[in-house]
């Protein structure tokens, strides 16, 4: 089980605190709801990569929690991170935005690129659908790339980690 926590630091720091973050300390696990005391153990680290805006690639700490009581591995990610993915959630946004406005030279538009990019276009409606249930009223547009640079936009004002969080 992964849970994304906002540590309300960025990637660099992170990495220079390694395993002196403050992780969190739960009260019940977040699987069985069991009371933590006695239950939530500590389970070590393991290491991945995480790879800024500026392709900077950092080796981070993610910290590991078991329950004895169901079994189950959780794992701490920082907000900043896509689960299962080495970019950064930042990294991945403005990369998309870069090639949504046609910025394709600063990029290397590699297959991993391109298929993040047909991932955002495909998945609008659901994006459209989270804003409509914020309070926005808009309709969508038949342009794509119109639509993906507005989105990308409000996504950008929200606050990235803020639209990961609640979707």
């Amino acid at each position: 089980m992964i849970i994304s926590h906002d540590f309300g630091i960025g990637l660099i720091e992170y990495e220079a605190r390694g395993k002196g973050n403050e992780f969190p300390v739960f009260d019940r696990c977040p699987s069985c709801h069991c009371v933590s005391q006695g239950n939530l153990h500590r389970n070590g680290f393991y290491w991945r990569y995480g790879i800024d805006e500026a392709d900077q690639a950092l080796c981070i700490p993610i910290c590991q929690l078991r329950c004895l009581a169901c079994g189950v591995n959780i794992s701490i990610l920082p907000d900043f991170l896509i689960p299962y993915f080495q970019h950064t959630l930042y990294a991945m946004i403005e990369r998309i935005d870069y090639f949504s406005l046609g910025k394709r030279e600063r990029l290397e538009l590699s297959k991993h690129l391109a298929q993040h990019v047909m991932r955002f276009y495909e998945n609008l409606h659901w994006i459209h659908t989270f804003f409509i249930d914020s309070g926005l009223q808009s309709g969508l547009s038949q342009n794509l790339k119109k639509e993906a640079l507005k989105y990308m936009k409000r996504l950008q004002n929200i606050g990235v980690s803020t639209f990961f969080r609640r979707s």
